[in-house]
Order: structure tokens, then sequence, then C-alpha cells
């Protein structure tokens, strides 16, 4: 590992070596010359470095004790703390994390294959068996069926190979009151809860910190490109790993406290909303249901029995198909999962109604990058912000003394030389 050069201890000797420099030239400045070359040269450097030590150090403190006024400035980054966080969430949210930037990095995300690793995790799988259990249990209760279940035997009975009789019946009203009734009774919560853990653990590994750590310095390198003041100003950001973990802890914060749960909870609440509201999605809703019912229906042997039994148990078609879907649904989880993994197709139209619901969210909120880089630099204290800035472009704003030093010096030596020329 290559040791970084102090560029401080490197000004302040350049400095010091100029000063001495003159005062053991000066005695021979108008004796020879060599020694007014070398006085000329050594005084101009002297005030050049003492300038720019006094300009440099004005970024952050007072030097020599100085108070800020109308004719000196000093303390320049502490009093405009304000103007420099507001330069950064610009910044991030303008330039650095664009509304197109973020699109283009949702269109190569795969959030069915995110999606089935959540859903294969032990605790979500028992979560969500224990919610059909539940709900295979208390869902005759729920719902008023025998209509329903009159309504399907007659459908049956009169054609039992017809879907498009199936699709007649509402189907999306049992898909809200079943909906509802998991909210009222907690069994939401706690497969959201599940949900929750899992992406925890899932955001916690160490190939996601790579790949967030990888993206965000691939970002930092694209907005800098030739430019060196975008350059700079990245430079008073934390480094790339820093703020890949920032955000992994975020993200787990907002997971551990019910954050990530009442913004999915929320999102189960509207989809309800809109499904008693939108007379187009209660249609797909019934086709989409009608069609598992008839695969159902026409694939277990007893149901069509059943059909044709008396009408005093016409009242049990409809909650047995149910209970039997969803112990199916409970008994072939892990099946299921493989059998979306396997089908291409579907998981395209899944990431792509993600993406699509996503990307509406960026449109709606984007300014809310902004609003949280500015929230997370608040804390930072003028002293804080001053060594955060002094850690990540004090070594370079010392090479800015150095070079006063030096170019001070020559332009000192050069005005001598063309004195002595035209004298």
């Amino acid at each position: 590992m290559v040791k970084k050069i102090n560029n401080t201890q490197s000004a302040n000797l350049t400095l010091g070596g100029i000063t001495l420099g003159f005062l053991l030239s000066y005695p021979f400045h108008a004796t020879s010359f060599l020694g007014g070359l070398i006085s000329s040269g050594c005084s101009a450097g002297m005030i050049g470095g003492l300038a720019d030590w006094f300009a440099v150090t004005a970024l952050f403190r007072r030097p020599l004790g100085i108070r800020h006024s109308k004719l000196l400035r000093t303390e320049i980054i502490p009093r405009n703390r304000e103007r420099i966080f507001n330069a950064l969430a610009d910044m991030v949210q303008h330039e650095l994390l664009t509304k197109d930037v973020l699109k283009q990095k949702l269109g190569m995300w795969d959030f069915s294959g995110d999606l089935l690793k959540v859903f294969q995790q032990d605790q979500v799988k028992e979560s969500a068996k224990q919610l059909l259990v539940d709900l295979t249990e208390e869902i005759s209760h729920s719902l008023d069926t025998n209509s329903l279940s009159r309504s399907l035997q007659g459908l049956l009975q009169e054609n039992l190979n017809s879907q498009e009789n199936i699709s007649r019946l509402e189907l999306s009203a049992t898909v809200i009151a079943v909906l509802e009734f998991s909210l009222e009774r907690g069994q939401i919560d706690l497969l959201l809860q599940a949900v929750c853990k899992a992406m925890k653990e899932l955001l916690l590994k160490l190939t996601v910190n790579r790949a967030l750590t990888n993206m965000i310095e691939a970002a930092l390198i694209r907005y800098g490109a030739n430019n060196p003041t975008r350059k700079l100003v990245g430079k008073f950001l934390p480094s790339p790993a820093i703020l890949a973990q920032g955000i992994i802890d975020k993200g787990k914060t907002a997971l551990q406290d019910g954050t990530v749960e009442r913004w999915l909870k929320e999102l189960v609440q509207k989809g309800i909303i809109n499904l008693k509201t939108n007379p187009e999605m209660q249609d797909k809703v019934n086709q989409r249901c009608a069609k598992a019912l008839t695969a159902l229906t026409y694939t277990d042997s007893n149901i069509p029995e059943e059909a044709e039994t008396t009408r005093e148990m016409s009242s049990d078609l409809v909650p047995k198909v149910i209970e039997r879907g969803l112990k199916k649904l409970q008994d072939d989880w892990d099946q299921n999962l493989e059998a979306i993994k396997h089908k291409p197709e579907l998981r395209k139209a899944f990431n792509q109604e993600i993406r699509s619901f996503l990307e509406k969210q960026i449109e709606d909120h984007h300014d809310v990058i902004g609003r949280t880089v500015r929230e997370g630099l608040y804390p930072l204290t003028n002293d804080k912000l001053v060594a955060l800035i002094e850690e990540k472009a004090g070594n370079d704003l010392q090479m800015i003394r150095i070079n006063g030093s030096l170019v001070g010096g020559l332009v000192g030596m050069l005005i001598y030389v063309l004195g002595m020329v035209f004298r």
C-alpha cells in the first residue's frame, strides 16, 4: 500500500525553507547578483505562500484570530454551511441520481428473482402458510357464500367445461372480502413482518453491499468525468463504500422500525380501494379468479360430484373449493415458486408491472432524494463539516500553498532579472 503524502507538512516545510532563504540572502541583496536573485525570489515566494496559507485556512477557520468582515472573509465553509448542504443535495438529486439514471437502473433489476428469494425464506414460508391455514379456517365465517355456491353449482351442472359461465361470477367481491378480513384479523401484518425480516437479511448480504458500492462509484466517476469542479465537489462526499453502507443502514432501519411494513400495508389498502372502485380492475380479477377456479374445479374429481348433490349441500361448495385451493397452494409452495422461476414471460410481466409502479413513484417523489441528503447532512456540526472536507479535500487544497510559494518565487526572480536588464 502506497503511503499518502502529507501535503500540509510539505507546504509548511516549503514556506519555512523559503522564509529561511530570504533571511539568509537578504544581507547580500544589494551586493551581488546571486544574492539579489535569491533574495527577490524567496521574498516573493514567502509573500505568495503566506497569502495562500491565509486563503486556505480562511476556508475552515479564522487565521490569526481574524473575524469575518467585509474586507477579509474567514470561516467561509462554516458560514456557508446551508449553501453547501443545498449544493450537495441538488448535486445528488439533479446530477448524480437523476430520474433517467434511476429509471435506467430499474431496468437492470430482476424484481421477480429478488421476490422469489424472499418467499423462499423459511420464516416467510411459514408465515404465509399460517396465513393460508387461518384463512381456510375462518373464510366460511367471514363470507356469505350461500348464493355464490348455488350459482357455481348451477353453472357446473349446466356446463362443466365452460369457463365463460364461471367468469360471470363476481369473484372480485370475494377477493375484497378476504383481504379486508385478513387486514382486520392482522394476518396481513404477520405476513408483511416476515417479508420485511427476509428483506433485511437479503439487504445485509455482502453481495448487496458490493453491488451498491460499485454502482455509487460508477455514478461518481461518471459525474466527475472531465470536470475538475465536479471532482472537487464530489470529494466532499463520503467514499462510495461509506455511502453504500449508509444506504443499507437506512434501509435496515426502515425495515426494523415498521416504515416499510406500513408502506406495504398502505399499498394493500389502496389496492383494496382501487379494486372496489375500478370496474376494469374488477373484470381482470374476475377473469383470473375464474381461470384459477375453473382449473381447480375441473381437475378435482370430487367437486363435480358435489355439484350434483342435494340442494342442502350447496352452501358448502364454495368454502370447500376455496379450502382445497388454499391447501393446495400451501402444500405446493416450493413447487409453485420453482415453476414461477422457470416462466420467463410471467416474470417479465411482473417485472414490468413493478418497474412501471416504481417509475411513477420516481416521477412523483424524486424530490425526496434531495430532502433525504439534506436530512443526512444537517446533523453535521460546523466542526464535523470542516473535519469532513479537510479529510476529503484538505490535502489537495494544501497544494495551493505549495504552488503559491513556488510560483511566487519564480515570478520574484523573473522580476529581479528583468529589473537588472532594463536598469
